[in-house]
């Protein structure tokens, strides 16, 4: 399946870094095995928005594809489109789905001013703390979304034993309050889990953090996503970063999950 979104491109290239990703052609299956509570590691990529009529099917094909693993109990499709656009959006919210649009952002230079605290470059065992920064500054805070953080950095740790990642970190004393990830993907670069501590935000230790991981890579093109309008949207704008597409998907989370309490990206 030839794909035009860059966030999709670069999502997959991500995806088989730790898992399966397989082309069947009029759909791809994405498959995290390490983690099959990963909403998004386990998902169908379909060629086009769904239309009316076609969200059963989907479901249906999902189940075929990945609902042999009992610990997998949600459905997530996401979609090859630069627009944003959702398709069968009724139809989707019916079925009890959760839909979810994102910018796309790119940058050629990121440019900001210099950090406010210190910072350096993580090495490997170093991005295994970048859990326990995301779990003291999350909306959930159940034993397996900590779990699934701590799988998460565990992949990032391997990322950058590897070389094929590299992590900055802002410290006040020997506290790690602000952090982010680069990967390369040849000729592209994927941002990961760009967070600041609550107590820290707004002294513009993520634009500097940015701005650092942009200068120490060779890519030509840095790609970011963001929920549209966010703070966060509005700091990656101020640095360089500039809307060029939007990403759309759907999620059927488990009972007593949404999105909003769980950004498992």
């Amino acid at each position: 399946m030839r794909i035009r979104s860059l966030a999709l491109t670069t999502d997959l290239a991500l995806a088989a870094t730790r898992g399966r990703v397989t082309d069947r052609g009029d759909y791809i299956v994405v498959e995290s095995p390490d983690d099959p509570g990963y909403y998004y590691g386990n998902l169908l990529v379909l060629p086009a928005p769904p239309q009316v009529g076609e969200v059963a099917y989907w479901t249906r094909r999902f189940g075929e594809e990945l609902g042999h693993n009992p610990l997998i109990r949600h459905v997530t499709l996401q979609w090859d489109d630069v627009t944003g656009d959702i398709g069968a959006a009724d139809e989707l919210v019916a079925a009890g789905f959760e839909l979810e649009v994102n910018q796309v952002m790119v940058a050629e230079e990121v440019t900001a001013p210099p950090p406010v605290l210190p910072t350096r470059e993580l090495e490997a065992d170093d991005v295994l703390a970048t859990a326990d920064l995301a779990w003291a500054i999350g909306d959930r805070h159940d034993e397996a979304y900590r779990s699934f953080l701590h799988r998460r950095a565990e992949w990032h740790r391997t990322l950058v034993a590897r070389g094929s990642a590299r992590f900055w970190g802002a410290f006040d004393g020997g506290q790690l309050v602000a952090s982010l990830g680069l990967v390369e993907l040849l000729e592209l670069a994927r941002y990961q889990d760009v967070q600041t501590a609550t107590a820290y935000r707004g002294r513009g230790l993520a634009g500097a953090l940015l701005a650092i991981a942009a200068a120490a890579s060779p890519a030509e093109r840095r790609v970011i996503v963001a929920e549209p309008n966010s703070t966060a949207a509005r700091v990656y704008e101020r640095v360089g970063f500039r809307t060029v597409e939007r990403s759309a998907s759907a999620c059927r989370y488990p009972p007593g999950v949404s999105a909003r309490s769980s950004r498992s990206r």
